[in-house]
């Protein structure tokens, strides 16, 4: 195997424990996001699935 020059020290594949993590602000994104598509789920799970039998339209009680 062909090494470059400066590199005949045996290099890891990958290096590993270096990432230090989100920031802050890339922490809050991620919340965010997450709580969004839970709510958008939850939302789509009450419409369509089980829980939608128990659900009333208010324009049907109304007619004139």
């Amino acid at each position: 195997m062909y090494t470059l020059p400066g590199t005949w020290e045996k290099q890891p594949l990958i290096g590993h424990g270096n990432y230090s993590g989100l920031p802050p602000q890339g922490q809050l994104i991620a919340i965010i996001l997450i709580l969004l598509f839970f709510i958008t789920g939850y939302g789509i799970y009450m419409a369509f699935g089980p829980p939608n039998k128990n659900l009333t339209d208010p324009w049907d009680k109304h007619e004139d």
